[in-house]
């Protein structure tokens, strides 16, 4: 947040219900970015609004560009899954298993959870920048092409060094020049 703080922009980080110090209600993620963009609209009828999600928070930022109604103007995918069964497989292998024992039971269990065609489903959004890790076995290089290729607004993709997560640490200077003159070119 301070790299976006110095380059002159405001932050809004928030935390997803039921995983931090706020009440669990649901699972519905997509709405947590529709309250808190639309909270900050009202306050700031004037002035553009960027969303940059990573991983779990890239998921669920396409999710929210999916409604036609959201309020964001560009948006940044970081080191995200391509589908929650990918993820599973890789992280837990017993989820993995349970999930799809649970989709052929109950089929709406997966519903939103293939990132690669939500993107396909993304509207309003001016652009979308998707960056990756090329030692990041977690949400790897391949699942980025993925979702760059299906993405249905101009995307441009950036590869960065380092595991998952490890962008900002391994490059913190070209990292912070991506990022923020990405948002600054409008």
């Amino acid at each position: 947040s301070q790299m976006y703080l110095d380059g002159g922009f405001h932050v809004v980080i928030f935390d997803y219900n039921g995983f931090g110090e706020s009440k669990f209600s649901d699972f519905n993620y997509a709405e947590d970015f529709s309250m808190a963009v639309k909270h900050f609209r009202n306050k700031f009828p004037d002035t553009l609004f960027f969303g940059h999600g990573i991983s779990f928070g890239a998921s669920n930022l396409i999710n929210y560009t999916n409604d036609p109604s959201h309020q964001l103007d560009k948006i940044i995918i970081e080191n995200c899954l391509d589908s929650n069964l990918t993820y599973y497989k890789k992280r837990n292998i017993k989820l993995y298993y349970l999930m799809k024992a649970l989709m052929k039971v109950f089929p709406f269990a997966n519903k939103n959870h293939d990132y690669s065609e939500g993107v396909q489903s993304i509207k309003n959004v001016s652009e979308a920048l998707f960056l990756y890790n090329t030692d990041d076995t977690l949400t790897t290089i391949e699942m980025g092409e993925k979702l760059h290729k299906n993405c249905a607004v101009p995307s441009q993709m950036v590869i960065f060094g380092g595991k998952h997560l490890e962008a900002f640490v391994t490059e913190p200077e070209r990292y912070k020049n991506t990022v923020t003159n990405y948002f600054e070119k409008n």
